[in-house]
């Protein structure tokens, strides 16, 4: 036998709130309901949810409260657009030149710098989670960045700093349209082949620990 010691196994340790919320009224299961007491453990998660209830001395006290929002479409740095939609009475072809001309100007710490901004926009909105609509893999002629996967991971970190939980939907895009090779100004958006694309993902999945295709034109 070794000399290591085995412990019999106790009951599971149970988590000690930290924080306590009372809130006059929160929407539970779409219903509101008054005088809600929410304990919070170190990891941020509920420990306990007590409708009416009265404050406790040391709670926070709430007024109308909302569970976090998800955002389900985004596309971090269109951001960058806000505003120029329609520059000189402009249709949807002229703001998509535009959008091209964004993209064209980041690399992964410019990226990050915006989406950390853009997510902290959202967390200060109410939104607790999004999902990132992603598609500038590359540089803009179509090379690969020397760290890979750097703009998936700017875009990570940032979710990470800011404390939005990121669902990142790499997007496959490979026509510039029907029938319609990449313009070169969407070279930095392709693989070149949907397996390219596929083995790219399976590698990005085991950088970040999860991660959801989704596809793209």
């Amino acid at each position: 036998m070794s000399g290591v010691k085995a412990e019999q196994a106790g009951p599971p340790a149970v988590a000690e709130p930290v924080a306590a919320f009372w809130c006059a009224l929160l929407v539970v299961d779409g219903v509101a309901q008054p005088g809600v007491r929410l304990e919070v453990g170190g990891d941020g998660r509920l420990l306990a949810v007590t409708p009416h209830s009265d404050p406790k001395p040391g709670d926070v006290c709430l007024g109308t409260v909302l569970p976090g929002m998800a955002n389900a479409h985004s596309h971090a740095f269109h951001r960058a657009l806000r505003g120029r939609t329609h520059d000189d009475a402009g249709d949807f072809w002229q703001w998509r030149h535009s959008m091209y001309a964004v993209a064209g100007r980041l690399d992964p710490e410019r990226y990050f710098l915006l989406a950390r901004a853009v997510f902290a926009e959202m967390v200060v909105c109410g939104f607790t989670a999004v999902g990132e609509f992603h598609y500038l893999h590359h540089r803009q002629d179509g090379s690969r960045y020397p760290t890979p996967h750097a703009m998936e991971l700017a875009l990570a970190d940032a979710a990470r700093e800011v404390g939005i939980r990121l669902v990142l939907l790499d997007t496959l895009y490979l026509d510039g349209g029907i029938g319609v090779p990449l313009a070169p100004e969407q070279r930095a958006f392709g693989d070149g082949s949907a397996a390219a694309w596929l083995a790219r993902w399976h590698s990005l999945r085991a950088a970040l620990g999860a991660a959801r295709p989704a596809w793209g034109g």
